[in-house]
């Protein structure tokens, strides 16, 4: 379950995240200074994604490619 909070740019983020954090129940808190959240379906249907696509392809038929690690890809994502 989310509760969002919308907060003025004088707000003191330190103290409201201790502040929720001593509520019972209340495991993490993320701060986002962006009004917008996209959906995958926009991104996928975004100019600046085809162009990330065609460039990807590009490189990929021309040899541009770089394995990746799985230490890297957990660090990436977070993974521990």
């Amino acid at each position: 379950m989310e509760i969002k909070i919308s907060l003025n740019e004088y707000a003191d983020i330190p103290f409201i995240k201790k502040l929720l954090l001593q509520i019972k129940g209340v495991t993490g808190i993320e701060i986002s200074e962006n009004d917008k959240t996209y959906s995958w379906e926009e991104i996928e249907n975004s100019e600046f994604f085809a162009k990330v696509m065609e460039q990807s392809e590009n490189d990929y038929k021309s040899g541009k490619t770089q394995e990746l690690t799985d230490d890297l890809l957990n660090e990436i994502f977070g993974k521990k």
